[in-house]
């Protein structure tokens, strides 16, 4: 009997002992950046590399206040790692739970709760930066004012400002956009290789097919670090507007020499002033005049081009042969760069005088000298 209540007695020690060594534990979630450290207790936990993104891996240095406890260890994504025993018996233990990038991750430590609070120290980031590639991509066209049939230039440049070289360098194709026809220098191509501080541009020619707001969706570099983890940088979007096509202006005007006496002559005085933003091509004149009677000369001209802001200008002698009123009509038509040709007119009026018979003049005249010679002769009779 005595023996019962001493084995009975003993396992009442043990489940107590038992108890006592129940450990309560604790979490807490950390964003750290290299350098970036935990402490909690006597433990100083540093986030030193990103070794690979791509399969989960991360560096940290494990130590301790109290004694020469040093430990380099890499976390795998998911993993638990502990350090003297873990946290459920009175260490701590770690789990890397996500990478952001190649300069941060997210870290879970599990602690005993008597153990205190984590706290988060930041790394000096002038000390702490890691040699890394990093790649800015940047795009930018040769003209701000954009016409239907206008090419636009653009140019690719894309530098390493980072610490590290840039491996399999992958410009990544924008989709061809129904706005714009692509006429040379696409897809653009990029070194696959660019050390730190190098550059390297691509450029290529679009022409703007039709009017209207376009919006040019990022570029895209893909590359890779020393440790194969990849890595994508972005240009910003574009929005550019097409107008509609330059067009030229051709304004055609005639001077007339007004009135002409019969058998006279004069000169017509044809101008061509293109007022507008594009070239005139394959310009023709052709006249008309009404009715007939008026000798003119060869009105009918042509020029193979007047550009904006030119001018072309000829004569014509104009010569009065029937008397009357006159109308000249001059009509052009021209080609733009669309290949449609317009048509416009100018006119001129001229009147031609009728002839003047100098005898007419001694019509009038023979009477008045019968009349005066007659006056003469009754004075004389009257006076005698």
């Amino acid at each position: 009997m005595r023996l019962i209540h001493l084995a009975m007695f003993m396992m009442l020690i043990g489940l107590a002992l038992g108890a006592s060594d129940d450990t309560q534990v604790d979490y807490n979630d950390l964003t750290l950046y290299l350098g970036d450290s935990i402490e909690i207790g006597e433990y100083h936990i540093e986030l030193t590399d990103v070794q690979s993104i791509k399969d989960g891996l991360v560096v940290v240095q494990v130590s301790k206040f109290s004694s020469n406890f040093d430990e380099q260890r890499v976390l795998m994504e998911g993993n638990a790692n502990n350090f003297d025993g873990g946290s459920e018996k009175g260490g701590i233990t770690l789990r890397l739970v996500e990478i952001f990038d190649e300069q941060s991750a997210k870290i879970r430590i599990e602690y005993p709760q008597d153990m205190g609070t984590p706290r988060k120290r930041l790394a000096d980031k002038s000390e702490k930066v890691k040699n890394a590639p990093d790649l800015v991509i940047l795009e930018s066209f040769d003209k701000d004012d954009l016409r239907v049939g206008d090419d636009l230039g653009s140019t690719i440049s894309v530098t390493n400002v980072g610490r590290d070289p840039a491996y399999d360098i992958e410009l990544k194709e924008r989709p061809p956009l129904p706005e714009f026809s692509y006429t040379a220098g696409y897809p653009p191509k990029i070194k696959s290789e660019l050390g730190p501080g190098e550059s390297d541009s691509a450029v290529y020619t679009i022409s703007a097919v039709k009017e209207g707001t376009v919006r040019l969706p990022p570029l895209v570099v893909k590359y890779a670090d020393s440790k194969k983890n990849i890595k994508t940088n972005s240009s910003e979007p574009i929005r550019l507007t097409v107008r509609a096509a330059r067009k030229p202006d051709l304004k055609l005007t005639v001077e007339s020499p007004g009135t002409l006496s019969h058998g006279g002559e004069g000169m017509l005085n044809i101008s061509l002033m293109n007022s507008g933003e594009a070239s005139a091509y394959k310009v023709e004149i052709i006249s008309q005049v009404s009715p007939d009677g008026l000798e003119i000369g060869s009105l009918s001209n042509s020029f193979f081009e007047i550009k904006p802001g030119e001018s072309e200008h000829y004569s014509a002698k104009v010569r009065g042969s029937r008397s009357g009123n006159y109308t000249i009509t001059l009509k052009t038509s021209f080609q733009s760069g669309d290949e449609s040709r317009t048509l416009k007119d100018a006119k001129a009026e001229v009147m031609v005088l009728e002839q003047e018979y100098k005898y007419l003049y001694f019509l009038v005249i023979i009477p008045l000298v019968i009349i005066g010679f007659w006056v003469y002769k009754r004075h004389k009779e009257y006076k005698y």
